[in-house]
């Protein structure tokens, strides 16, 4: 439950230099009680009022816009209550053992970088202390993979979330009929419930998705152990393939209709390429702004669903895609696929024309395919693959 604190306490909690809450309060940012006391939530404001000015934002234009009743920062509304920092990333280290530049690191890795009086908030304690024991046996390598792996993958994933909030809901109400204050009221309050929705959408997502991985995980380590031991036939498994597509109208797009249309383009591609994808055994990878780098279980659902990728990507958005296969074995790194099958698909994919699924000799003899038929495309030369790849046009048999 939130208290009221003092300005000493309050610029403590944040932290800033008590003259910094003082000059917040006389520029009507801050409002305490009629005894001097701040809400302990104010800390959040101190500390965004510290980011407007790393920024380049004058607080005198920000104390206007408060004072006009069209700026407010409810900030309690959906951010946790604030915590003072407890200690130093140093003392931290020293207690697990660690060198604080590997903590530090860490925490930077993590996406929450260190301050510059080196203090660590008590949660961020608790989670690199808790990273640190529990990968014990990781080195410091090891240990930074680890932070970048989740650190980077929350961040994009917050600040897409914030995106979303930003389109479907604060960009609709500026179109109501609603004071400025009403409307700000208004925002804040769907701000509180789409924290609340992730909040809980997201550990049960990652519940989900653990177990369907552990599944795989452990069907693998069971074949292998088998196959060892000459226990039962293993099943031949087909070579993974890997698919980029891209969006060949895309930069005219951003020419002719700007960033915002371009961007819209991009938000629905993604909705079109998962549900095709995944019906045909694939999954995106990762965007690249005009385009998807998939993984597919095998050749013939690469191919099939690169097909209907082309079809459906011009269909929905009226833009031209085209789409280059490889098959082969690959790396598997943080969720992410290497090597040389992944490079000369990508050479592919910048070698085919628009509207083109281009696949590799590999790939069409790995796929099982009655309803596709190939047109020989040649022995191609890509840029950055050593020798000649011999490449085919995948059409629809008709």
């Amino acid at each position: 439950m939130a208290g009221l604190i003092s300005a000493q306490e309050l610029a403590e909690l944040a932290p800033s230099p008590r003259e910094y809450v003082d000059r917040l309060v006389e520029l009507g940012i801050l409002r305490p009680t009629e005894d001097g006391l701040h809400p302990s939530s104010d800390a959040h404001v101190v500390r965004l009022m510290l980011a407007f000015e790393d920024a380049g934002i004058a607080l005198a234009d920000v104390a206007r816009g408060v004072a006009a009743g069209e700026l407010s920062f409810p900030l309690a509304l959906f951010l946790p209550e604030p915590t003072s920092s407890s200690g130093t990333y140093a003392e931290l280290a020293g207690r697990l053992g660690r060198s604080p530049e590997l903590v530090r690191r860490l925490a930077a890795e993590l996406g929450l970088p260190p301050p510059e009086n080196d203090r660590v908030r008590p949660e961020d304690a608790e989670m690199l202390s808790q990273i640190i024991s529990t990968l014990d046996l990781a080195d410091d390598e090891e240990l930074s993979r680890f932070a970048r792996l989740y650190g980077g993958s929350v961040q994009r994933l917050v600040a897409a979330g914030l995106q979303f909030f930003d389109r479907t809901v604060r960009q609709r109400a500026v179109t109501f009929e609603l004071s400025n204050e009403e409307q700000d009221q208004f925002v804040y309050e769907k701000a509180a419930a789409y924290t609340q929705l992730v909040a809980s959408v997201v550990p049960m997502l990652q519940q989900r998705h653990r177990e369907h991985s552990v599944r795989e995980y452990l069907t693998g380590l069971t074949e292998g152990w088998l196959e060892e031991r000459g226990i039962g036939t293993a099943p031949p498994r087909r070579p993974p393939a890997i698919a980029f597509l891209d969006l060949t109208g895309y930069t005219s797009l951003v020419e002719e209709q700007g960033d915002e249309a371009a961007a819209e383009v991009a938000g629905d591609l993604a909705s079109l390429v998962q549900e095709t994808s995944r019906a045909h055994g694939g999954r995106a990878v990762k965007w690249l702004g005009d385009g998807v780098m998939f993984h597919f279980d095998d050749s013939t659902g690469a191919i099939r669903g690169g097909i209907e990728l082309v079809e459906e990507t011009e269909r929905a958005l009226a833009v031209p895609a085209r789409i280059g296969i490889n098959s082969g074995a690959v790396v598997v790194q943080e969720g992410d696929y290497f090597g040389r099958t992944v490079n000369v698909a990508a050479r592919i994919a910048d070698h085919a024309g628009p509207r083109e699924v281009l696949v590799s000799d590999e790939a069409r003899r790995a796929a099982d395919l009655a309803d596709v038929e190939f047109e020989l495309v040649g022995d191609v030369s890509l840029r950055g693959v050593a020798r000649s790849i011999r490449l085919h046009r995948a059409m629809p048999r008709r």
